[in-house]
Formats: structure tokens, C-alpha cells, sequence
């Protein structure tokens, strides 16, 4: 792919409410499909004080707002001395005093001398700013099921969103895993532990045509999360290759790699043939409210957002009408789940050794 911009037609303006989809929007969606880390990558594309401040509204962090960018530089100068104390790195002034924080990003963005630095400041603030969220996540008052159900308002509204701007959005729906499941789950996974288990929640999104699963990742990630918080390694994609979604989204040909990232996820319990795009994302959420009625500004130290692991499964409808209907469906699915929890409970079992039979 070359730098730029990449025209699209009209239909696909009128959904996208967007002129012109860049070359920085694809390799996002690409990170995304594949479950790469953004603390991999070597540069970021962003173009104008604009495109920043808007990336920063999806991030729960309003430019607008003076506590906010306050919040901002704090953790901007956490970052500063963790590199010059740390790992003993040199942060050039323009990048540990700038004008303004969206200055990052643009050098991040652009040739330069300070690009390689920009993009290592900015991975250490993302990364002390997630620690931070989950401190403040932790001491909130406030249970799961609100969590879930503002994390769930937040999808519908975009969702509704989509509909409203003419996405062929034949179905949607959020699920959440029950107890039983959950246990399940975590028996199944040899590695696995409670920590472990990310999809709590989920949402279900399928669309009628192959060729409207990019624009609807594209949406999703201009409006609900950004693409940094798309966790590592907990993505699949086995609908198409990304370069055949390109091209039947955009007309577009694009180069892609045929080797995946180690950190493509592969699900032991799925059939070969199921067909999803599936990814697990970190929701903003912004809780300055609840740090306000509990009379807790102390934990505002933490910031007003926290992140909320979110599963997402995106289909089209003839992929998933082969999921239900054969091999794929669900129902075999949980069977060799099952099967793989009663295989491991009983591991201890000697040969010959009976079971209880007694009441």
C-alpha cells in the first residue's frame, strides 16, 4: 500500500459519513484483524491537530476539557521520567516540554529525527495510563452489572448509529457469559485462568455482505474504541484474508503478508470450517460521574476512564448461516468443550478404579 488517501464511492461516503478512508485507517483495521500490539509499532498517521483531537473524544478524554488534558500531562510526565530514570533514554525537549500534547502524535506520525522517540513516549503513556485505569477500576464503587450495562449502552448507541447512516446491520445482539460458562471456559483452557477470561461480555453484529465487515470495523474504531486498545493476540479472522476485504469493501488492491503475527489466536474448540472475524477490545468508559456521587475525588488521580474487555464477533449472513447449520454450530462446539473439562477433571483417575455409585 502506498501512502495516502483511497477514494470510495458514493454509497459507501453516505455509510461511512467520510470522504476519503487513509492509508493509517487500513493498517489500523489490519492490526486489528491480526491481534497486533500497538506498543510493535513504528509509527503512527495522523495528520492534523484534528484527526488527533478527535482520536483523544473515542479515548474518553475530551481536548476541550481542562481536568482532562491536566490528566494528560500528568501521565506525559510520568512517561518522561520512567524513560530518563528508567532506561536511561534521552527525551528530546520538544517531545518532553511540547507546545501542546497533540504535538506528540504528529511527530509519531511524521519522517523525522524525533518520530522513533514520539512513538516510544507515547507507548509508555498508554501503558501507565491503562495501569492507572485499572487502579481506579478497582476502588470504583460500583458493580459489574452497571459496568456491563454502560459498556452496553455505549455499543448500542454506536450500533444504532450505524443503522441510522444505512449499515445493512441484519442483526445485533450482547450477550454475557453465564457462571456455568465461565467455569466451563476456564476448566477447558489448559493455560487459562479467571484473570484470563476477557469476553465476559459480548456483542454480535452481522451484516448481509462480506463487503460491509471492513466499513463496520472501520466505524466501530473511529466511534467506540480506538485501535490501540484492541488486545494483543486475541483476535482471528478466517472469513477472508484482509487484502480480499479490502478489496471487496474499497475495489482496492492492497499487498499483504501471508504469514500471520504468532499472536493470532486460534480457538482448540472451533471446526475448521466456522467463519468469524472475532476480537476482544478494551472499552472506554468514562466514570467521573460515580467518582463524584461517592464523594471519592481522590481516586480522580486515576483519571475519570476506565476499560472495560469487551468481545466482539462480526459476520456476514451467509458465513454465518454456515456456522449454525452444519459442523460449525455452536451446539458441537460447547460438546468438545464439555468433553475436554470432564477429560481433564478426571486426569487423576487410576485404571480399573470404579465410581462411586452410592447416593
Amino acid at each position: 500500500m502506498e501512502d495516502g488517501s483511497y477514494p470510495i464511492d458514493t454509497s459507501l461516503q453516505r455509510l461511512l459519513a467520510v470522504k476519503k478512508i487513509t492509508h493509517g485507517d487500513l493498517l489500523e483495521i489490519r492490526g486489528l484483524l491480526r491481534g497486533d500490539s500497538v506498543i510493535d509499532w513504528s509509527k503512527l498517521h495522523f495528520r492534523s491537530i484534528p484527526a488527533v483531537n478527535e482520536f483523544l473524544r473515542v479515548f474518553m478524554c475530551d481536548p476541550d476539557n481542562v481536568r482532562d488534558m491536566e490528566r494528560i500531562l500528568r501521565v506525559h510526565r510520568a512517561s518522561v521520567d520512567y524513560l530518563s530514570a528508567v532506561l536511561e533514554l534521552e527525551v528530546p525537549s520538544v517531545l518532553a516540554h511540547p507546545h501542546r500534547i497533540q504535538n506528540l502524535f504528529l511527530y509519531a506520525s511524521s519522517p523525522g529525527k524525533h518520530r522513533t522517540k514520539a512513538c516510544t513516549l507515547l507507548k509508555v503513556m498508554y501503558v501507565i495510563n491503562h495501569l492507572e485505569a485499572r487502579q481506579l477500576l478497582f476502588n470504583l464503587p460500583i458493580s459489574e452489572r452497571e459496568l456491563f450495562s454502560r459498556v452496553e449502552k455505549r455499543v448500542s448507541k454506536t450500533v444504532m448509529r450505524m443503522v441510522e447512516l444505512g449499515f445493512a446491520v441484519e442483526e445485533y445482539v450482547a450477550s454475557q457469559k453465564t457462571k456455568e460458562s465461565l467455569v466451563t471456559k476456564v476448566l477447558s483452557k489448559r493455560e487459562g485462568t479467571a484473570a484470563q477470561v476477557f469476553d465476559r461480555i459480548r456483542f454480535r453484529i452481522i451484516v448481509s455482505q462480506k463487503k460491509q465487515l471492513l466499513p463496520v470495523l472501520f466505524h466501530l474504531k473511529r466511534h467506540l474504541f480506538p485501535f490501540p486498545c484492541v488486545i494483543p493476540g486475541e483476535s482471528s479472522n478466517n472469513i477472508e484474508p484482509f487484502q480480499d476485504l479490502v478489496y471487496e469493501a474499497f475495489g482496492m488492491r492492497v499487498e499483504e503478508t501471508t504469514v500471520m503475527p504468532a499472536s493470532m489466536r486460534s480457538n482448540e474448540f472451533s471446526h475448521r470450517d466456522y467463519k468469524v472475524i472475532n476480537f476482544i477490545a478494551d472499552i472506554p468508559l468514562r466514570v467521573q460521574d460515580i467518582i463524584e456521587r461517592s464523594n471519592l475525588m481522590m481516586l480522580s488521580r486515576f483519571g475519570n476512564t476506565v476499560f472495560i474487555p469487551t468481545e466482539f464477533q462480526i459476520f456476514d449472513t451467509a458465513s454465518h448461516f454456515l456456522n449454525e447449520s452444519g459442523p460449525a454450530a455452536h451446539s458441537h462446539y460447547k460438546g468438545r468443550q464439555v468433553s475436554e473439562v470432564i477429560s481433564r477433571l478426571y486426569a487423576g483417575k487410576q485404571d480399573g478404579e470404579e465410581e462411586d455409585q452410592s447416593d
